[in-house]
C-alpha cells in the first residue's frame, strides 16, 4: 500500500508530489502519481507549444519546487538570456521546463510514476483503492488533481468531425492550411494569432465575441492572500463563494503586452481582428463559411477553436458514482466541499479546480497549485 496516491500529473498534481516529497511526507517508494500520459506535465507541454507560448503569464515565483526563488536561481546559474519578461518577471517557457525536468531528475520521478487512466475509487477500511484500466493499487491517501483541458467546450455550430476545424484542446493536433480563423478572445487565442501573425505564411483572422479584456493576471493578486481571501472565508454559503469566484476571474482576458503585439500584426497587414458572433458554419468544398450576426460572412480553409473547457466538475465521469458510495459532501454547483486542508473524505484530498471553493478563483493556476500543495503537506 502506498501512503500517497496522486491522481493527475499535471501542473496540479506535480506541484502536490514536489511539496510532499520536499516535506519528508513522501519519498519515492511510498508515492505514486497516476496519469493517462507518459510523461509529467504533457498536457502543459502540448498546448503550451500549440499557441507558441514563450513566456507564462505567472510570475517567477510561481513554479512547482516549495523554494519560490528557486527558479530565479536556477535561470542564474544556467545563464539564460532574458529568462523574465516585465516589471511581473514572467519566466520563460523553456527555463520554466527545463528548471523541472532536473526538479523531476532529482526526485527520480520515473520511479513513482504510472502511465494510466482511473476509472473508480473506493473506500477500504485502511484506505483507498485506485482502479484504472490496467490495474488496482491501494493508498493510505488519495489527492485528487484532475484539469478539465481535455473537456473541450464546442459552440452549437462547430463540427469536429470536419478535419479542417479543431479545437486547441482536442487530443488530436489539427493540420493548419490555407486561410485560418481562429475563435476564441482569451489569452489562448490571443497566443494563437501571434503565432501565426509572426509566421506570415497565411492568412489570419483573430475572430472573438468581445473587446479585449486586459488584464495583467486571471484573477487579481489579492485573492492569492488575505486581502480578499479573508472575506471569502467569513463566506458559508457556497452558491455566495461560487458568485465570489466568477465575478473574480478575468476569463477571457489577455495581458496588455500581447494586445500590443496583435495590434502591431494588424496594422502592418499580417492579421485581420474582428469582433462578433458566429451564428452558423456551413462546409462547403474546400471552404469553411462562417456566418456572422453583426458583419459580413467570412471564409477560411482551416477554422481553430481556441473557446476554453467545458464548464463542468473535472473527473465526473467516474467521480459521480464515488461521490454517492462515500457520501460526499458537494456545494450546489457540484463542487467539492471540503475543509481546510482540501480533505474532502477520510483520506481524501482535492487540488485544482476541485478546491476552488476553499482556495478561491486562483485555484486553477500554479498559483493556486503552490497554496493547495502547502495545506496537502501540511497535514
Amino acid at each position: 500500500m502506498y501512503k500517497w496516491v496522486i491522481i493527475g500529473g499535471g501542473i496540479q498534481g506535480c506541484t502536490v508530489a514536489s511539496y510532499l516529497l520536499h516535506s519528508k511526507k513522501a519519498d519515492t517508494p511510498s508515492l505514486k502519481v497516476i496519469d493517462p500520459h507518459e510523461d509529467p506535465l504533457h498536457r502543459w507541454k502540448t498546448l503550451t507549444r500549440r499557441v507558441g507560448m514563450k513566456y507564462l503569464r505567472s510570475t517567477s515565483v510561481h513554479h512547482l519546487d516549495p523554494d519560490p526563488h528557486s527558479l530565479r536561481k536556477f535561470s542564474k546559474k544556467e545563464e539564460y538570456a532574458q529568462p523574465f519578461l516585465g516589471s511581473y518577471d514572467r519566466p520563460r517557457l523553456d527555463l520554466f521546463n527545463d528548471y523541472h525536468e532536473g526538479l523531476f531528475q532529482r526526485y527520480e520521478w520515473n520511479d513513482f510514476w504510472m502511465q494510466a487512466t482511473v476509472t473508480d475509487l473506493e473506500k477500504k477500511t485502511d484506505g483507498w483503492e485506485i482502479n484504472t484500466d490496467g490495474r488496482s493499487i491501494s493508498a493510505e491517501r488519495v489527492v485528487l488533481a484532475i484539469g478539465v483541458n481535455n473537456r473541450p467546450h464546442l459552440p452549437e455550430w462547430a463540427d469536429l468531425s470536419d478535419k479542417r476545424m479543431g479545437h486547441l484542446f482536442s487530443s488530436d493536433e489539427v493540420k493548419i492550411s490555407g486561410s485560418l480563423v481562429i475563435v476564441g478572445g482569451g489569452i489562448s487565442a490571443a497566443h494563437l494569432a501571434n503565432t501565426y501573425a509572426m509566421d506570415g505564411e497565411k492568412e489570419v483572422t483573430l475572430l472573438k465575441r468581445h473587446p479585449f479584456r486586459i488584464k495583467d493576471f486571471d484573477s487579481d493578486p489579492g485573492w492569492l492572500g488575505p486581502k480578499y481571501m479573508n472575506d471569502f472565508h467569513k463566506v458559508t454559503c457556497y452558491e455566495k463563494r461560487r458568485e465570489m469566484i466568477k465575478a473574480a476571474r478575468h476569463r477571457g482576458s489577455i495581458t496588455n503586452g500581447l494586445s500590443v503585439k496583435l495590434k502591431r500584426h494588424e496594422r502592418e497587414g499580417r492579421l485581420k481582428i474582428i469582433t462578433d458572433q458566429i451564428e452558423e458554419a456551413a462546409y462547403v468544398k474546400e471552404l469553411i463559411h462562417l456566418s456572422l450576426k453583426e458583419n459580413d460572412g467570412i471564409k477560411a480553409q482551416t477554422v481553430l477553436l481556441a473557446t476554453g473547457a467545458d464548464q463542468c466538475v473535472p473527473g465526473m465521469e467516474w467521480l459521480e458514482g464515488v461521490i454517492h458510495s462515500c457520501a460526499l459532501r458537494t456545494a450546489p454547483c457540484g463542487f467539492p466541499v471540503v475543509d481546510a486542508h482540501l480533505e474532502w473524505g477520510p483520506g481524501l484530498y482535492v487540488a485544482g479546480a476541485l478546491a476552488e471553493l476553499e482556495i478561491g478563483p486562483s485555484a486553477r493556476n500554479i498559483a493556486g497549485a503552490r497554496r493547495a500543495a502547502e495545506r496537502i503537506a501540511a497535514i
